[in-house]
C-alpha cells in the first residue's frame, strides 16, 4: 500500500506543481493588463455573446495578453540583438583591439572561436579524422583544420595535413599536429558528435541520443 502511494505521489506532485507554477506565472504577467483588455472586449459583446460571461471574458483576455507579451518580447529581442548588442560588441572590439598585449590575446582567441563556430569553408574544421597517437598502435579522433604553412611543408618530403587533437574532457585544449596524408584516416562522424564523444570520455557514442529518464 505504501509503495503505491509513493509511486502515485511521484507522478502527481511534479504535475501539480507544474500546473500551480504555470497558473501563478500567467496570473503574474496578465493581471496588470487584465482590466484594460477586458474593458476593450466589452465592445464586442453584441457580436460575441459569450463575452457576457465574466469567466469567459477573463479567460480570453488572459490569452490575448499572453500573445501580445510574446510578440512584444520577440520584437524587443530582435531590436536588442541586432542593434544594441551589435553596437556594444563593436565598441568592445574597438577598445580591446587598442590595448597593448591584451589585443594580441583577444584577437587570437576571437579567431580561434570563430574557427570553431563558423560554417564557411576553411574557417571551420573540415572534417573528423583518425590519427595514430600517442603511438602507432593507438588512435585518437581529431579534426583536420586549415592548411599547412608553406614553410613547414617545404621541410618535409611527404604531403602533410594539419590536425587539431582535442583533449578529454576539455576539448578547448589539445594538440596541434602535422601528420602525413597516409596516416590520417577520414571517418564518417560529424564534428559535433566527435566533440560529444571526447567530452564524455567515450561514454556518448557518435549519433547516440540521450533520453531523459
Amino acid at each position: 500500500m505504501k509503495k503505491y502511494l509513493i509511486a502515485g505521489l511521484i507522478i502527481l506532485l511534479p504535475l501539480a506543481l507544474t500546473i500551480m507554477i504555470f497558473i501563478f506565472l500567467v496570473d503574474l504577467f496578465t493581471s496588470p493588463f487584465l482590466n484594460v483588455v477586458t474593458s476593450f472586449l466589452t465592445q464586442f459583446k453584441t457580436t460575441i455573446p459569450l463575452l457576457n460571461n465574466p469567466m469567459f471574458a477573463t479567460f480570453i483576455s488572459r490569452i490575448l495578453i499572453i500573445i501580445m507579451l510574446v510578440v512584444f518580447i520577440f520584437i524587443l529581442g530582435v531590436i536588442t540583438r541586432w542593434f544594441f548588442f551589435k553596437t556594444i560588441m563593436n565598441w568592445t572590439n574597438k577598445i580591446l583591439s587598442k590595448i597593448p598585449f591584451v589585443k594580441s590575446i583577444y584577437n587570437s582567441l576571437k579567431d580561434i572561436i570563430s574557427s570553431f563556430l563558423s560554417k564557411e569553408g576553411s574557417k571551420a574544421f573540415k572534417h573528423t579524422i583518425l590519427i595514430p597517437f600517442p603511438t602507432k598502435d593507438s588512435y585518437c579522433i581529431g579534426f583536420e583544420s586549415g592548411d599547412v604553412p608553406q614553410e613547414c611543408q617545404e621541410k618535409i618530403d611527404k604531403k602533410l595535413k594539419p590536425v587539431f587533437l582535442p583533449t578529454a574532457p576539455h576539448p578547448i585544449s589539445g594538440y596541434m599536429f602535422f601528420v602525413g596524408e597516409d596516416e590520417a584516416l577520414d571517418i564518417d562522424i560529424k564534428n559535433e558528435d566527435a566533440v560529444k564523444f571526447t567530452v564524455s570520455c567515450g561514454l556518448i557514442l557518435p549519433g547516440e541520443k540521450i533520453n531523459d529518464i
